[in-house]
């Protein structure tokens, strides 16, 4: 009885970065099965989020594009002194001035607003940087459950194929007389039992099959089959070490574009304090002196009596200190997620250690020895369904700690997946 060997052959674990999706899958790879890389590249080309982002960055060029315009100048006309009285009846007072203004921005409002236009478009990089962190997260839970959920429905089959083996070798022994019908009967029931649960085990893949092809916009298609491993690893690493990339991960590294893009915007507002100057230059026509002209110019600022911005400056102020607190609060959530990962993957690692070691060879050993007493009249035919039952049930908790450690696996990889553009 060596049911193990195969599945330790077809366990394995994935950690596929980026960086290694760079081809569309061909239509034969995607017959012969679905790898992690082609499951996700599938997501991230259907995925809507994407298309919005990159929406967003064509305002956000736009944004840059206009914050590096300077004011209009304004042509303008004026009339005045006429249709009055007396000497300015009709038109005999006309005086008529054409000017052009312009505004001249102070304290490098100009530069000031590119720069700021500037960091929010790399805020929007960043976002971009989180989408694709989440869709490789839930895709990687996803992919891990269906692989996992095929090995559940190969194991039943095999449950299935040895309860009906177990009736053919107990109807012989009943023709011989060495066995009751009521051994027979049970063995029969044991094989409507594993049908049973090949029934429920096809039900829950074509479930998390959906969950997966959803991801690509084809919830309704599951005739698919995924591609992977699952490996449990040799040594765990310490959770210190773990925690140390955080920092690293774009979840924490876009605080710093964060920052700078509150920055900005604070030094705009300072900037916004200082008044801008407004010019004046022109010709002005005397109709009453023959029709004599002028040059004028002026020039005009506000006077900040009570509305120097101060608001807007206290606003910016708040939300820069903000940064630090909003940095700490999401520092502190990944480090409890992780650690809870943590401690579930150490958990699950240590059952898959002890049962691949102690349980599964005990079971076989005692399965090959109720059979070979069953061959000699030893034990009965229920002996020899229950020490079958034993060793499965001891596989299906192998499997069931392979999962959680390999979902585990998943929820730290997503945690401590580092930014893959230059922090800003």
């Amino acid at each position: 009885m060596h049911f193990f060997i195969r599945l330790k052959n077809t366990s394995v674990f994935l950690l596929v970065p980026l960086g290694s999706l760079l081809s569309q899958p061909s239509v034969d790879s995607v017959l012969e099965g679905i790898s992690f890389q082609q499951a996700f590249q599938r997501a991230v080309i259907n995925d809507p989020r994407l298309e919005l982002n990159r929406i967003i960055v064509e305002a956000a060029e736009g944004q840059i594009e206009q914050a590096n315009s300077r004011p209009n100048p304004v042509i303008g006309a004026e009339a005045e002194n006429f249709l009055g009285t007396g000497p300015l009846r009709g038109t005999q007072g006309l005086e008529v001035t054409i000017g052009i203004s312009q505004v001249i921005e102070t304290a490098n409002k100009r530069e000031r607003r590119v720069e700021l236009a500037r960091a929010d478009r790399i805020l929007i990089d960043w976002d971009r940087e989180l989408i694709l962190a989440e869709i490789e997260s839930s895709v990687r839970t996803a992919f891990v459950d269906v692989l996992l959920a095929q090995e559940f429905l190969n194991l039943r089959r095999e449950q299935l194929d040895l309860a009906q083996r177990s009736v053919d070798e107990t109807a012989s022994m009943v023709e011989a007389a060495r066995s009751s019908h009521v051994e027979l009967m049970r063995a029969r029931l044991d094989v409507h039992q594993q049908r049973f649960a090949i029934q429920q085990a096809e039900r829950a893949l074509v479930k998390l099959k959906s969950v997966l092809a959803g991801y690509w916009g084809d919830s309704g298609h599951e005739s698919f089959a995924v591609v992977g491993q699952v490996t449990v690893e040799s040594g765990v690493p310490e959770f210190s070490e773990l925690a140390g990339r955080l920092a690293y991960t774009a979840n924490l590294a876009r605080y710093s574009a964060e920052e700078n893009a509150r920055e900005m915007s604070l030094e705009m507002e300072q900037a916004r304090a200082n008044p801008d100057l407004e010019v004046f230059a022109g010709g002005r026509y005397f109709n009453e002196t023959d029709g004599d002209v002028g040059f004028v110019a002026g020039i005009s600022m506000p006077w900040p009596l009570s509305d120097r911005n101060q608001g807007n400056i206290r606003i910016a102020r708040a939300r820069l200190r903000a940064v630090f607190q909003e940095r700490e609060v999401t520092r502190r959530s990944m480090t409890m997620a992780l650690n809870r990962s943590y401690q579930e993957a150490v958990g699950a690692r240590a059952e898959v250690m002890s049962i691949e070691t102690n349980l599964l060879p005990a079971a076989e050993a005692t399965l090959r020895d109720t059979e070979h007493g069953y061959e000699r009249g030893q034990f009965n035919q229920l002996v020899v369904l229950e020490s079958r039952n034993v060793l499965f049930e001891v596989r299906e908790a192998y499997l069931n700690a392979l999962q959680r450690y390999a979902l585990a696996q998943a929820e730290i990889e997503a945690l401590t997946r580092p930014a893959t553009i230059i922090r800003k």
